[in-house]
């Protein structure tokens, strides 16, 4: 399904941050959708030069432009903001608090779009607009597991209904660590490169504990044992152990899980009576931060015992 974001969701979103201003608007053109995460400066319109022109974006006019418009002819002027206006656009934001000519508020009536005025600067709109809008349009996905930052990192716990996710994160905020979403987590790929993860608004910071019910992990614990968002940096499955099954014994070989074709390291928990997963989740956590700095308790103790068989030695007592 396409993404988009309503100009009336945009101007209260950063009503604030870019101190936006209504000039022309109505209740039907505020719902006007926004479908791309592009800016747009039409200093080639005005020119008249339409090839590629990206109507379909928010159109931000700042000092440059104006003065190219100021220097045409009255016909001039009035012919190619008739043009321009004529695309169906579906917002235009004036930089600087200048003044808009009538024509545009005109043209823009009569073509249902939405101006916006703001104090601030031309690169300081489309900076902060680049950000909100590559946040909305980011690829994203659901899913269902829980969410946490175990020191400084961000941990995906995964596994099946009642295997535990949940009381094992309970534990984890007992000791200290943040809480960022129970059950469903919304995860979303930031330019291309790493994952951020966040709890679904209405849910948000709240925790099914099966006996319990659901608790206010913010109340209870306080705003120090929550976090709104987390870039998502280990993912851990939680199993049933399984007899028949072989686990991981030494480490060797480093496990992958794909979300949003981004790869992140795995780790796979089995899960009986007796086994403290909350401190097994700060170790994977610590010993991937350790991978991180280059050192590799696994690859070190391979390398030692790769020194002992190339000096002859008979005991390995000799280089532990």
């Amino acid at each position: 399904m396409k993404k988009f974001i309503k100009i009336i969701d945009l101007f209260r979103e950063q009503e604030d941050v870019l101190r936006l201003k209504k000039i022309v608007y109505s209740s039907e053109s505020l719902e006007n959708k926004i479908t791309v995460p592009d800016i747009n400066r039409p200093g080639l319109a005005f020119v008249g030069y339409y090839d590629y022109f990206g109507y379909q974006r928010i159109q931000v006019i700042g000092k440059t432009e104006m003065c190219y418009l100021s220097n045409l002819s009255e016909e001039e002027f009035t012919s190619r903001i008739k043009k321009f206006m004529s695309y169906k656009i579906p917002c235009i934001i004036f930089s600087r608090n200048m003044k808009i000519p009538q024509l545009f508020i005109d043209e823009a009536k009569n073509n249902n779009t939405v101006i916006l005025k703001s104090t601030l600067t031309t690169t300081k709109i489309v900076g902060s607009l680049t950000l909100f809008l590559d946040d909305c349009f980011a690829p994203s996905q659901n899913i269902h597991g829980t969410l946490l930052d175990v020191f400084g990192v961000g941990v995906l716990i995964l596994g099946k209904s009642g295997v535990g996710k949940s009381e094992c994160a309970l534990e984890l905020v007992e000791r200290g660590h943040r809480l960022v979403a129970d059950d469903v987590v919304n995860v979303s790929c930031k330019v291309g490169k790493f994952l951020v993860g966040r709890g679904v608004s209405f849910i948000r910071h709240h925790m099914e504990i099966r006996g319990l019910g659901i608790i206010d992990i913010r109340s209870i614990y306080g705003t120090s044992s929550v976090r709104n968002q987390k870039r998502v940096g280990l993912v851990v499955s939680l199993e049933d152990w399984n007899p028949d099954k072989e686990y991981e014994r030494l480490g060797l070989e480093e496990k992958l899980y794909s979300i949003l074709g981004i790869s992140l390291p795995h780790y796979i928990i089995p899960v009986k009576p007796g086994r403290n997963l909350a401190v097994l989740i700060e170790v994977a956590t610590t010993t991937q931060r350790l991978k991180r700095m280059g050192v590799n308790p696994v690859r070190e103790i391979e390398r030692k015992m790769f020194d002992i068989m190339n000096k002859g030695g008979n005991s390995l007592d000799t280089a532990f």
